[in-house]
């Protein structure tokens, strides 16, 4: 497997007496001792993160009074090597916003789902810490299942992925209302973070404006196209604000295909997914994971064929689930939340402007740094998929107002 290129050179301070020192607070017992070494691995392929460093690796240990055991562990750790992503992370409290989910906002989800008869799986936590070193340790539930996948291109396999999301909305609001704080812990400041993809979002419209001049088909599509240059991510960042129209959630914040783990059953369709990857959650409009939803987790096919329903089983599992949870607020209405959508559309032509095209491309050939700062080619120019998607999808956000005519 190829080495992100982050993972070539480990930390020294993460050895053997790091692990140690892990092992001995996991287990409360102080005199807990490693059995072996612990040998680093790469955390993720290339191209499935840009977040974080990150390794796995296994403790193998022995307690004071007990057999010897093991723990497969993934390692997240603050990017610490020059660079843009080190620029864009330095400031900001993802890590320790992270932290904070793992540690408190999941475990007390899964014990209010689980009152009322619902399941709720994320990775266990086994150590966080924010200095000397900044480093969040879960536990590594590959061995258990749990694998990574791509899009997914059935209606019926996306469906455990809709009711996860559903879950963690619906108990966030009623984690807030029960604690008038929750809200303003997770205040949605990520939205100041889009300001570093100006230099991406400026190549993205240079290449999709260069595509359209080339063919007939989109000669209608380039004026509104030019005019939302300038604006799309001003409409990008309020669209990130939370709502005043719709019922507020904490929100996933980058809920796509590979922050999502899967279970399968023996003809490989998936049987459950949990989500993973809190960095970035935010007390927001529920439209920001809905979109990501449709945008970023099935393939094309799907959402054309399915869009509606999608939306309806999330609404659905919602609602059930605000009821049984002890909600006693309003339930924002179906027909509402179509209108949520359609208000805050800018979310949805930014992934088909600057996410969509790196459909056709490996993702571990993507250059991530490079597709920040607004390097690279569009790497969809020459397929026919790409061309009708854009001619259809631009069309109807002329159609529906969130580009100007």
């Amino acid at each position: 497997m190829e080495v992100p290129r982050d993972e070539n050179n480990s930390p020294v301070w993460l050895n053997d007496d790091f692990f140690l020192q892990v092992i001995r607070e996991f287990t409360h017992d102080p005199n807990a001792r490693l059995c072996h070494g612990c040998k680093l691995r790469p955390g993720t392929k290339p191209g499935e993160h840009f977040a974080s460093v990150m390794y796995r690796t296994t403790i193998h240990y022995r307690c004071q009074q007990g057999k010897e055991a093991s723990v497969d562990v993934i390692m997240k750790i603050k990017p610490y090597q020059p660079g843009l992503k080190k620029d864009v992370l330095e400031e900001g409290d993802l890590f320790l916003r992270e932290i904070r989910i793992y540690s408190q906002v999941l475990p007390e989800m899964k014990r209010r789902l689980e009152e009322i008869g619902e399941t709720f799986n994320y990775p266990r936590l086994i150590y966080a810490s924010e200095k000397p070193h900044t480093i969040l340790i879960l536990e590594d539930v590959s061995a258990k299942g749990w694998q990574t996948g791509g899009y997914i291109t059935s209606f019926e396999e996306v469906v455990p992925a809709i009711k996860a999301i559903a879950k963690f909305h619906a108990s966030s609001v009623v984690m807030e209302q029960d604690d008038s704080s929750f809200a303003n812990r997770h205040r949605c400041d990520v939205a100041d973070k889009f300001k570093a993809l100006d230099g991406m979002l400026k190549k993205s419209f240079n290449d999709l404006l260069d595509f359209m001049r080339s063919t007939e088909e989109f000669a209608q599509l380039v004026l509104p196209v030019q005019k939302l240059q300038g604006k799309l991510l001003h409409h990008l960042i309020e669209s990130y604000r939370p709502s005043s129209e719709c019922l507020n959630v904490l929100v996933h914040g980058d809920f796509h295909s590979k922050n999502l783990l899967h279970q399968q059953r023996p003809n490989g369709e998936v049987q459950d997914t949990m989500l993973i990857d809190y960095q970035i959650c935010s007390w927001t409009t529920p439209v920001v994971d809905l979109y990501y939803l449709l945008d970023t987790i099935v393939d094309q096919s799907v959402k054309e064929q399915h869009r509606d329903a999608m939306v309806y089983l999330y609404y659905e599992e919602f609602r059930r689930l605000l009821h049984q949870l002890g909600w006693l607020g309003r339930v924002t209405s179906l027909q509402e939340l179509h209108i949520e959508l359609l208000r805050k559309g800018a979310i949805e032509l930014f992934h088909y402007v600057a996410l969509y095209p790196y459909r056709f491309v490996d993702r571990s050939k993507i250059d991530f740094e490079a597709l920040l700062s607004g390097k690279g080619s569009n790497p969809a120019a020459s397929s026919p998929v790409y061309r009708r998607v854009m001619r259809e999808v631009l069309t109807k956000f002329l159609h529906q107002g969130v580009m100007e005519p």
